[in-house]
């Protein structure tokens, strides 16, 4: 069997800045697990913050609810949130649980989805600490 070459993504040089953090950015993509131990968690954790204020602000969540889905659980309870943070939850978990499955079998197909999911995530992020 053949060995594997590793392939420098671009040369580094003592002073340039920029490309020692692109660099060391696509180092830790092709590092594997712990990249998508990363996505992973900072999806759960925007998940968790998004339940949080879901739980936080519950007197007024009904009629601040964007998510359909969302609206559609909350009117299952008379908007009582519990059933509404729980699918969300659940739902979360499934994501990761997913994702770790996807890169047994196709790790690069797998970092893309993770990668595209973590930015979703953190522009998520970004609405709910501005609106």
């Amino acid at each position: 069997m053949p060995k594997r070459r590793q392939i420098s993504r671009l040369p580094v040089k003592s002073g340039s800045w920029p490309r020692m953090v692109t660099s060391l950015f696509w180092r830790s993509l092709e590092s594997g697990p712990f990249s998508l131990g990363v996505c992973c968690l900072l999806i759960a954790f925007v998940s968790v913050h998004d339940a949080a204020l879901i739980v936080t602000n519950h007197e007024v969540i009904y009629e601040m609810e964007q998510n359909p889905i969302g609206v559609w659980l909350l009117d299952l309870q008379d908007g009582q949130v519990w059933l509404f943070v729980t699918v969300k939850l659940i739902c979360t978990a499934l994501v990761c649980a997913v994702l770790i499955t996807l890169y047994k079998h196709q790790r690069r197909m797998a970092m893309t989805v993770a990668a595209s999911l973590v930015c979703f995530q953190l522009s998520l992020l970004c609405y709910l600490s501005v609106a």
